[in-house]
C-alpha cells in the first residue's frame, strides 16, 4: 500500500540526519511528492494567506474519500488571485479538498499553502539533493 505524504513527511521529520531524509524523499519519490515540495518551497507558488475552516475528516489512516497523491493536480488553482464570487467559490472548493483528505494530510496541505514546513525540517539544498533536476 502506498503511504500517505503525511506519513512520509513525518518520516522525514523523525529522521536524524539529511542523509536519512535523502533517502526517504528518494525511497518515496513521486510526481505528487516532488510538485508539493515545489508549492511549498518555491517562490512561483505565492503563500496562500487565508485557510477557511474546516472539519477534519476522523476516518482511520488511509479510508479517506481523497489523497494528496491524486489531489495535488487541483492545488495550483488555489494560488491564483481571485476576488468577490470567484473567491467564496476558491475557498469553498479548498474548504471541501481539505474536509475530503485525512486529517494529517490536510493539516499538511495547510502547512505547503502558507509555506510553513519547516517544522519538518527539510530545504531545499535538501530537495534538490534527493531530486536532481527538479528543483533547478
Amino acid at each position: 500500500m502506498t503511504k500517505l505524504i503525511s506519513e512520509i513527511m513525518y518520516s522525514i521529520r523523525d529522521a536524524k540526519t539529511e542523509e536519512q531524509k535523502i533517502k526517504i524523499l528518494q525511497q518515496n519519490r513521486s510526481t505528487g511528492l516532488i510538485q508539493l515540495m515545489k508549492y511549498a518551497f518555491l517562490d512561483k507558488y505565492p503563500k496562500i494567506e487565508s485557510i477557511p475552516e474546516y472539519i477534519p475528516d476522523d476516518a482511520p489512516m488511509g479510508f479517506s474519500y481523497a489523497r494528496l497523491f491524486r489531489e495535488y493536480r487541483v492545488i495550483p488553482y488555489f494560488f491564483e488571485k481571485r476576488e468577490g464570487f470567484h473567491y467564496k467559490k476558491q475557498q469553498e472548493k479548498l474548504k471541501l479538498l481539505l474536509e475530503s483528505l485525512h486529517w494529517t494530510e490536510s493539516a499538511l496541505l495547510e502547512n505547503i499553502l502558507t509555506k510553513n514546513v519547516s517544522s519538518f525540517g527539510l530545504t531545499l539544498e535538501t530537495l534538490k539533493k534527493a531530486f536532481v533536476g527538479e528543483f533547478d
